[in-house]
């Protein structure tokens, strides 16, 4: 499993880093965690196959997780008519609004190749090349609202991405899967809580590497990075164009 982070940024972009978009690579099919960047662009310009796109997974429905969707439904739908794709929304609500979108801009959606689907608890997409599984996160619930870690599974190798948390992690929000199983890679968000209120999960995480993702103040960059090593595992950050395999 290829993974390419092609946006790391919070909630906002810099002039450096995309919003949250991160890109699976796996028997030459792509799979992405969120789309707040430009992603139809980045794809273009990177000379990706979009005949190769299999799926979307959003973790909630913030447009720094979102905001790339409708230019890609867009163009798959009306120009790009070999691309085939599944995007999955946490709220229909935010499906209704994005193929309404389509719809008014285009006159129509092409619903047999640009297929919405509603992310739910419940929900596990899996096909010959992994398994998705989602775990609520209390990032939302305040507001009522649903929001997912994911779990991707690729053959024997486990990949948690943790979605955006909620601001105390004493409420239980760390995914409870990295803390009671082995996973090869975790990547966790850094924006909605300190690198302090961190370190209690970080000490019981199972998981062999940790990359923080979508940092927020930036000057957590270095605090994070100090903890490389400190608990038995590789720590770091990450940047727009960081690629690794697992």
């Amino acid at each position: 499993m290829k993974i390419t982070f092609l946006g790391t940024s919070h909630g906002v972009p810099a002039a450096d880093r995309f919003c949250s978009c991160t890109m699976l690579e796996i028997n030459g099919a792509r799979y992405f965690i969120d789309a707040g960047a430009p992603l139809i662009d980045i794809l273009l310009r990177r000379g990706v196959d979009l005949d190769s796109v299999r799926a979307i997974f959003t973790t909630h429905i913030h447009g720094d997780h979102t905001n790339g969707i409708p230019a890609l439904a867009d163009l798959f739908s009306w120009y790009f008519k070999t691309a085939s794709v599944d995007i999955y929304m946490t709220e229909q609500r935010g499906i209704d609004a994005f193929s309404e979108m389509i719809r008014t801009v285009e006159g129509g959606l092409d619903e047999a190749r640009v297929r919405f689907r509603l992310m739910t608890a419940d929900t596990v997409y899996q096909d010959e090349n992994l398994r998705v599984t989602p775990f609520p996160t209390r990032h939302l619930a305040d507001a009522g609202r649903p929001a997912y870690s994911y779990l991707v599974e690729a053959g024997d190798k486990k990949v948690l991405f943790s979605g955006d948390l909620s601001q105390r992690l004493e409420k239980g929000d760390f995914p409870a899967y990295a803390l009671e199983n082995d996973v090869d890679l975790m990547v966790c968000e850094m924006a909605h809580f300190g690198v302090e209120h961190a370190r209690p999960y970080l000490e019981k995480c199972r998981a062999k590497a940790l990359l923080f993702n979508h940092v927020f103040p930036l000057d957590k960059l270095e605090k994070i990075n100090a903890l490389d090593g400190a608990f038995g595992y590789p720590i770091r950050t990450l940047e727009d164009g960081d690629e690794l395999t697992v």
